[in-house]
Formats: C-alpha cells, structure tokens, sequence
C-alpha cells in the first residue's frame, strides 16, 4: 500500500552553502562540495552534520556525508529536523531523492546552466511509512548500492594492474630502444596522421540520420573507444570527405575540448571519417601496435612530460597536429609490444564481463528504487 506522502520541506531544514566554487584548496583536510561528482578540499569547514547534498545546478546529483565539510553556494544541504528524526530516516530521504533527480531536472530553469530551486526541494512530495519501514527500505537499497559499488571499484583495481604492469614493461626512460616520435612510428605516405575536415568542408546541416558515421570527442573521451552521439553524413558527402575515414586499428587523440583523451578505434568498425576535434593516427604495424601507443600516450612518463610541457598543464588548452606528431617515443622491441597487448585483451575480456554484471546491478537497483517508493519494496 502506498504511504502518505509529505512535504520534504516539513521534515528537513535545507540550505544553501556559502562559498564560491574556487574556494578550494588542493591540500585541504575537509571535502569541499560543489555540483561536480567528486568533491574538491578546502583547508576548514562550515558545517559538521549528517546529510544529503544536492547539487543545484549543472548535471544534478546527490550525495550522503556525514562529518565535516563546506560547500558551494549551489549545493543544497538537507538536514533532518530534530524533531523530527523520529518520523524520517536520512538514508531513505537520501534513496528518495535520487529516485527524484529526473523531476529535479524536469522542474530546473535557467540559460546555458540549468539550476533548481529551494521550492523544489521543499515542496517535494516524499512517501512517509513508519520509521521502522522506512530503515528497512533504505537497507536493502543500501545493500543494492554496495553491490554495485563493490563492482565499479574491481575496474580501478584492473586499471591500475595494467598501469603497473605497462610501466614495469616500459616505463624505465633508460632503456636502450629506438627513439624516435609518433610521425616515426606511423604508416608511411601522406594522411596517416590526420585532423578531420574544417570550416566549410562539413557544416552541422550537413549531419544525417544514417549514413556514414562520424566520430568525434564523445568517442574517445573515456580513454576507451565509446559510441556516443551518433552523427553520420550521407554517401555522396563521404565520397567528397573519404580522406578523412578512421579505420579499424587507428588511434584517436582529442586536440579540442576535453584535449588530450585517446582511444583505440575496435574492429568491426562501420564506414566512418572523424571530425577536427580528434587527431587520427594510423600506425605502422611493424613498428607500433596501437594497444601500445595508447598506453604510452596516457602512461608513460616520457609522454606525460611531453604534454605537460608544451600543453602547459594538466588542463590543455589545445593540441595540434604538429605537436602529436612531434612526442617523442621510446619503442620497444614488437614482441614486447605484444606481450602487452595479450596482457590488455585478456583484461579487458574481464572488463566486459563485469560491465555486463553491473548493468544487471543497475537495472537490479533502479528496480527496486522505483518499487520502494511505491510502497511495492
């Protein structure tokens, strides 16, 4: 039977925090909340309490903290009231709310940056069964959520295995190998290190529904090869721009944006070219496997310095062209090359298995949240 539901607002005492969003310090004791995923630190604190913070504007999201912390003037603070805590459980205030980010997102406003406000907290209807029932729900929710917690962190512990393994294999700068730079291990002959087409060459009118695809930052984003927004161009238009198609095997580096992420385009590609915000390299397989250059380019210290020298910073500006050509590369004998890349296929075999068991995860959860605050659970 469904419960009665409430106010969030007659239950809870909600604020906003105080700071503005460059308030942090890199080496601070105490999380500093701002509406990104993953909180910032600052060197003291304005709040010491158990509660649920909502982002409030940009991509929303919600977290449970409980201890010391300061937050950002767009981060919503949701306190239980005193008198209250025996009629509302935090833990399942902060399940229902997450369950309550789409209308959140429905109900924002605002130009470029979409924001919500304090009324639409408030004024959120949240389901009241007894507390018992209430701490019963949020356990099982809780245990949902651990599972799948549980399983994200196995990818970081298979990410870190292949950083360890590749700079065990190559990342000794004192190696006596060839040293040459990315232009010295690419397929020879004009066009094998390429930007995408510019200015008049493809208009966004001149996007389609189908067709030939075209690959852009979305794709390589994650440092791995991901179908993102699809954009293709029709065939007469792919005949004009066909020095452009990536192929299987080709790497991918980000040189707008969100510079400098790479991926590895998969086999079974469809026909595709890229776009000018990615840098498409085709490699000389006696010379390269493109499993390594990856890696290289996001691991190694000789690259890493590379980037941070002429990028100037973590945060870059931009890439081009000439300057991806130009890093310089410590090339290892090919069969090291791939012993590594039987090392990485064998990893990421065990990737798309737990991706395959966290999607089951996920769906588990949404299940159960959705059933939970219809009284279903």
């Amino acid at each position: 039977m469904t419960s009665l539901a409430v106010n969030l607002g007659s239950l809870t005492s909600i604020k906003t925090g105080k700071l503005d969003a460059n308030a942090s310090s890199e080496d601070g004791e105490y999380p500093f909340f701002t509406c990104a995923q993953k909180p910032l630190r600052i060197s003291s604190y304005s709040y010491d309490c158990e509660c649920v913070l909502i982002a409030g504007n940009g991509d929303l999201n919600v977290k449970y903290y409980e201890g010391k912390f300061d937050a950002y003037q767009r981060t919503y603070i949701v306190e239980v009231l005193s008198e209250k805590r025996s009629e509302l459980h935090l833990r399942y205030a902060y399940h229902f709310l997450e369950t309550y980010l789409e209308t959140l997102r429905e109900q924002s406003i605002g130009g470029i940056i979409k924001y919500i406000k304090m009324g639409n907290l408030t004024d959120a209807k949240i389901p009241l069964p007894p507390l018992a029932e209430q701490k019963r729900i949020a356990a099982i929710l809780d245990a949902a959520d651990a599972l799948r917690t549980k399983r994200r962190e196995s990818f970081a512990q298979l990410d870190a295995l292949l950083q360890s393994t590749f700079l065990t294999l190559f990342g000794d700068p004192d190696r006596e190998w060839i040293t040459t730079d990315i232009a010295g291990v690419a397929l020879p002959g004009s066009g094998s290190i390429r930007t995408g087409p510019f200015g008049s060459q493809l208009l966004h009118s001149e996007f389609t529904d189908e067709g030939v695809a075209v690959l852009g930052i979305d794709n390589a984003v994650a440092n791995e090869f991901r179908w993102g927004e699809r954009r293709y161009i029709s065939g007469p238009k792919y005949r004009q721009l066909k020095r452009y198609t990536v192929r299987p095997g080709d790497v991918i580096i980000t040189i707008m944006g969100t510079c400098g992420r790479c991926a590895v385009v998969p086999e079974g590609i469809p026909p595709a070219i890229n776009t000018k915000h990615l840098c498409c390299i085709t490699l000389d397989p006696a010379k390269c496997l493109p499993i390594f250059l990856h890696s290289y380019f996001l691991r190694h210290p000789i690259s890493l310095g590379y980037l941070r020298q002429t990028a100037k910073g973590a945060i870059m500006s931009g890439l081009n062209m000439g300057l991806i050509k130009g890093m310089p590369v410590l090339l290892p004998p090919l069969p090291l090359q791939q012993k590594f890349a039987a090392i990485v296929e064998s990893v990421e075999r065990q990737k798309a298995a737990q991706r395959a068991h966290l999607a089951e995860l996920d769906a588990l959860f949404a299940s159960l949240q959705h059933r939970a605050f219809r009284g279903e659970l």
